[in-house]
């Protein structure tokens, strides 16, 4: 069999192509209607549109079910999190576990129709790290591991490429301090005395960093300090950004909400944004559309089709979210159980000790929001209204951050409070 050129199928699609051990073109499989795979076993390995689509999907679901689990914990409070961030390391943990506990990280990040999820998150994290030259974007994602569990050679092979530097052992028995030292050097200031001691034996660590420009500036003399509505009767003070340019932006009448997309520079990411036309409800006004929100509706609202080029008076707050949060509970909550129980857990594909647990998961997210960014340049669409629209969140509103090219969310939050 000819060998296709590099990253193209025979016919003519393109696939994300990934090393692997080998020399020999060996095989060629269907995956999907008039989708040809070809494996290349020692050099390339492609990971197809199929497969990638469905893995955006799974991410979707689960970073959908957990904004709704923070949201119940903190009803009145900011959110934020990293989806990405935390599905690539529980992903990783999977690949160590085995039965019971492998099926449940399975159906909790919904990876049910996700073919080949090792290589699925390596081609997004590769395309999302290239992104550093652009954008003060970082995404840390770890797994610990104590070295008295003798990780298999097994399990250290099948997870190097797909995962490669996010897999460390460590000695948290006897190294207690230098290993909190080790894992401050990636995390700033993350772990302290409560969630890391010397009982720890699988710990998940993960941090997303972003400092975002726009493609088109805020002009800074339009910044004023404004009232923000955190309620039908308080208000706080809140510095708004404003400018009048062309944004893609949208209705959504079953939950009386409208969307607009931001794109921040070069377009690799963008800022949606859900917010309440008014707050109707004796809360943050958000509750009509947490209660109404899932992973079928979350694409029902963001599908660009609901959404037209238009002359936008936009006003947004200028703001940093910088949280460590706590997931294990909501985790739990959602059927991730047996991971952390040393009766139940399995991770006999990683060690065969026994009674082994996943001890804990720490994540750390900081997102600031400023006006900076690119000249203003109006570039017409193909669908434009003559009309000049408004867009004004002066209340609490529901944002994601979503890398345009995967389509996966790098952050999921909402902003309710200055």
């Amino acid at each position: 069999m000819d060998k296709p050129p590099r990253g193209v199928s025979k016919s003519g699609e393109c696939r994300s192509g990934r090393d692997r051990e080998s020399a020999d073109w060996e095989r060629s499989q269907r995956e999907g209607p008039g989708v040809q795979v070809f494996i290349k076993t020692k050099e390339v390995i492609f990971v197809t549109k199929p497969t990638m689509d469905a893995l955006r999907l799974a991410n979707s679901a689960f970073a959908v079910d957990l904004f709704k689990q923070l949201c119940e914990k903190e009803p009145a409070g900011n959110v934020l999190f990293s989806p990405i961030c935390l599905s690539t390391s529980l992903s990783l943990a999977q690949v160590g576990a085995k039965g019971e506990t492998a099926n449940e990280i399975g159906q909790v990040l919904h990876f049910e129709n996700v073919k080949d999820v090792p290589f699925g998150f390596q081609t997004v994290t590769s395309d999302v790290n290239k992104l550093s030259s652009f954008y003060s974007l970082k995404l840390i994602k770890r797994l610990y591991v104590d070295k008295s569990l003798n990780p298999s050679t097994e399990f250290i092979s099948s997870t190097k490429r797909p995962y490669a530097q996010e897999m460390e052992t460590v000695d948290f028995k006897d190294k207690l301090e230098e290993t909190k030292v080790q894992i401050n050097n990636s995390v700033k200031d993350l772990s302290d005395g409560n969630s890391v001691n010397d009982q720890t034996k699988i710990l998940v660590v993960n941090a997303a960093y972003f400092v975002g420009k726009w493609m088109k500036k805020f002009p800074e003399l339009e910044t004023k300090e404004c009232l923000f509505r955190v309620n039908k009767t308080d208000t706080k003070p809140v510095q708004m950004m404003s400018m009048e340019a062309t944004f893609c932006m949208g209705n959504i009448d079953g939950i009386n909400c409208k969307i607009i997309e931001l794109p921040f520079q070069n377009k690799h990411l963008s800022m949606l944004i859900l917010l309440p036309k008014d707050v109707e409800d004796e809360s943050t006004g958000l509750e009509k559309i947490e209660k109404q929100l899932n992973s079928e509706a979350l694409l029902q609202w963001t599908n660009p089709s609901i959404m037209a080029n238009a002359k936008v008076k936009l006003s947004i707050p200028k703001f940093k979210v910088e949280k460590i949060i706590d997931p294990k509970p909501s985790l739990e909550n959602l059927g991730l159980k047996n991971i952390f129980n040393e009766n139940t857990s399995d991770f006999s594909g990683m060690s065969e000790t026994k009674g082994v647990a996943l001890s804990n998961v720490i994540h750390r997210v900081c997102l600031e929001i400023t006006e900076d960014g690119g000249d203003s340049i109006e570039v017409p669409g193909s669908r434009i209204l003559q009309h000049k629209d408004e867009f004004n969140a002066d209340h609490p509103f529901i944002y994601i951050i979503r890398h345009n090219k995967t389509r996966n969310i790098i952050f999921f939050g909402k902003f309710c409070s200055p």
